[in-house]
């Protein structure tokens, strides 16, 4: 999806359609009071051409309520689409991501590739959080699932305009517009990875996905397998991969920004002085597929074990957004991928395995399996 940020007014912009804002201004709670709603632009072409609507009581602007206008009188835009905030009071940026993503939602099945949404403008909705909210709703309504369907149509939107209203922080916007870019984008990747069925996402293809990803944005990263894991004694990890035909992957991804001290970290009771760049650690849980081993889970919505990697694939799609957004500060993740399967060669209830040692000196724990799930 493109995206593009435009500050042109908008009864002047051409477009298959407009999607405004709309909030409840009645503050009164007596029995009788009907919504009073009104357009969250000073545009004074749009909201003519939204006057009659307004007016009928037809529309309250509730959340993420929807009239669409054809043909607005005096607007640019082919169709002018309302959508309701709910009460002007209680409007907050993550409403008006959840009207972005609306509005794209929206189009979508109507065959409309291309929105522009208008920024709301209110004193109670800073630009720059709603700017960043509103792409983030965008990315997140344009997601697609249905990835292997045989009958799946591309209904994506293929232009995203966001205008901003005369007198906001140019600079401002357009850092929340970039960053927003970047976490859209991160998170719909994650979604991804989490969607994909146990036979096309394996521990080996997720490590394989995610090493593309690292390079394609800069990280540092590794993706071992069995060895690796008998070489660093990490027995409780090994021990739920054991049961499967896929080998498990140990995924890690390093972000190191330029100009940053990689000496560690001291803990503050440490007497040294010196001290390094913090390092934030990220772990994920990458369970490809979880039948809950020897110890095997009811049938019943057994197929979405297949999220059992969801923390793994967040972490991933996290390392992509911090190589993207270039934080001052070094983060490594690492992700365990296996699969936990039934076989002759799985942990058992009962078996001890030996975790990873704490160091050279400082065996791991050893944990009694009570239940392989």
């Amino acid at each position: 999806m493109r995206t593009q940020l435009s500050f042109a007014p908008l009864a002047g912009i051409e477009t298959e359609l407009l999607a405004v804002l709309a909030a409840d201004t009645q503050t009164s709670k007596a029995p009788y009071a009907k919504p009073q709603p009104m357009l969250l632009t000073s545009d004074a072409a749009v909201q003519a051409a939204a006057a009659s609507v307004l007016l009928s009581g037809e529309y309250k602007a509730g959340a993420n309520e929807t009239v669409l206008l054809h043909a607005p009188a005096g607007v640019a835009a082919k169709r002018l689409l309302l959508v309701g905030l709910g009460k002007q009071a209680k409007a907050t940026a993550d409403k008006v991501r959840n009207a972005a993503g609306t509005a794209v939602r929206f189009v979508k099945p109507r065959g409309i590739r291309e929105l522009v949404f208008a920024l709301p403008e209110s004193e109670l909705l800073p630009a720059a959080s709603c700017a960043r909210a509103a792409v983030e709703g965008a990315f997140i309504g344009d997601f697609d699932p249905d990835t292997y369907r045989s009958d799946r149509k591309d209904q994506s939107v293929e232009s995203f305009t966001l205008t901003a209203p005369a007198g906001v922080d140019r600079a401002a916007l357009e850092a929340a517009f970039a960053e927003a870019i970047i976490i859209g984008e991160s998170q719909n990747f994650t979604r991804s990875l989490v969607n994909e069925p146990g036979n096309k996402l394996t521990p080996t293809l997720l490590g394989q996905r995610a090493a593309l990803m690292a390079a394609e944005v800069g990280l540092g990263w590794e993706v071992h397998s069995t060895e690796k894991l008998h070489e660093l004694k990490m027995g409780a990890f090994w021990s739920v991969s054991q049961g499967s035909a896929e080998p498990p992957a140990l995924i890690v991804l390093r972000y190191e920004p330029e100009g940053v001290s990689e000496s560690p970290v001291l803990h503050p009771t440490d007497k040294d002085p010196s001290v390094g760049t913090p390092v934030l650690g990220l772990v994920g849980k990458g369970i490809t597929f979880d039948s809950g081993g020897i110890s095997l889970k009811p049938g019943d919505n057994m197929e979405k074990m297949k999220y059992d990697m969801a923390g793994g694939a967040t972490m991933i799609g996290a390392m992509r957004a911090i190589a993207l957004l270039k934080p001052r500060v070094r983060v490594i993740a690492v992700i365990c991928a296996a699969e936990n399967m039934p076989s002759g060669t799985a942990q058992k209830p009962g078996d001890v395995q030996t975790a990873m040692p704490f160091s050279a000196d400082q065996p791991g724990k050893t944990i009694e399996v009570i239940n392989t799930d």
